[in-house]
């Protein structure tokens, strides 16, 4: 007991001479060899008042992602084309880095990213979501609540965001005498002739884009590092690939020093084996419902 206060002391004191005793070991305070990941759970459709969720963990930290699909009026610019509407809110319990009233830069930062990974890289198909060209579409409303914030944010949260979407089904959809578009199961009866949409579809992701942060500390690379990790960190790369292990972004946080190639070439490789793993574990919860975990 006094020896575990002892490290507890030591450790807030000195941070740094802390993490290096682990680090001449080739190990990380949380047992972990430099270039191991942590454990990963994926609970696809763990919100059942949602049109799509996920309830995703690696490590301690922890995302919530749950879609919400309204039928809206296309845009003029966009008349064949839905929409996807993105937020993210970190919950004050999650970070020591929570200020009430306003967004951190962390929050702005993920959200940014996140929404450049899903509609920057066409990953969403938009066009998939139109209903009835200039007259009905589909919008998306993808809300995503950081219940733990221990590092590698935005890896967890663009998981939750793809295994929510596919999780998401969109229904069948009727025109009213009105002219009004609506669920088919909305409302009293419905002739079949006014089907639009006759059947429930799933939301189409042309890409499935996931990402792996790699934090750079002296001369060592820390793959999936914890947020004391991040924080001790001289800088973070995140490597953004697609299903097929094509590029879709390289993002640097940090800026005491530079990633060099060869840097980069170990985290992009990194990157391509979680991305596999975690493929593996969102397909096996998409199809079996229960949390798919591993670690």
């Amino acid at each position: 007991m006094a020896e575990d206060v002892e490290a507890d002391a030591f450790k807030k004191l000195y941070p740094e001479q802390f993490f290096d005793r682990f680090l001449s070991e080739g190990i990380r305070p949380d047992g972990r060899p430099l270039g191991r990941t942590r454990a990963v759970t994926i609970g696809a459709g763990a919100v059942t008042s949602t049109d799509g969720s996920a309830l995703v963990k690696i490590g301690r930290t922890t995302v919530l992602a749950g879609v919400k699909l309204e039928i809206i009026r296309p845009d003029e610019a966009a008349p064949g084309a839905g929409q996807l509407a993105l937020s993210v809110e970190l919950a004050p319990f999650s970070s020591a880095d929570y200020r009430p009233g306003r967004p951190t830069p962390d929050v702005s930062s993920v959200t940014e990213k996140l929404s450049s990974a899903l509609l920057g890289g066409d990953a969403v198909q938009l066009a998939a979501l139109c209903i009835a060209e200039g007259k009905a579409a589909w919008r998306a409303v993808l809300d995503v609540y950081v219940l733990d914030a221990d590092g590698c944010v935005l890896d967890t949260a663009l998981l939750a965001c793809v295994a929510a979407l596919r999780n998401t089904r969109v229904p069948a959809v009727r025109s009213t005498r009105e002219g009004h578009y609506v669920p088919a199961g909305h409302g009293k009866g419905g002739d079949p002739a006014s089907l639009v949409a006759g059947c429930p579809t799933a939301v189409t992701l042309d890409r499935a884009p996931l990402s792996l942060t790699c934090s750079l500390y002296g001369s060592h690379v820390l793959v999936d590092p914890t947020a004391d990790e991040e924080r001790l960190a001289e800088c973070s790369v995140t490597v953004v690939l697609d299903q097929h292990g094509g590029l879709q972004g390289v993002y640097k946080a940090g800026g005491r020093v530079l990633a060099d190639a060869a840097t980069l070439v170990k985290c992009t490789e990194a990157a391509r084996l979680r991305h596999r793993e975690l493929s593996g574990l969102l397909e096996q919860s998409l199809a079996q419902g229960p949390p798919a975990n591993a670690g």
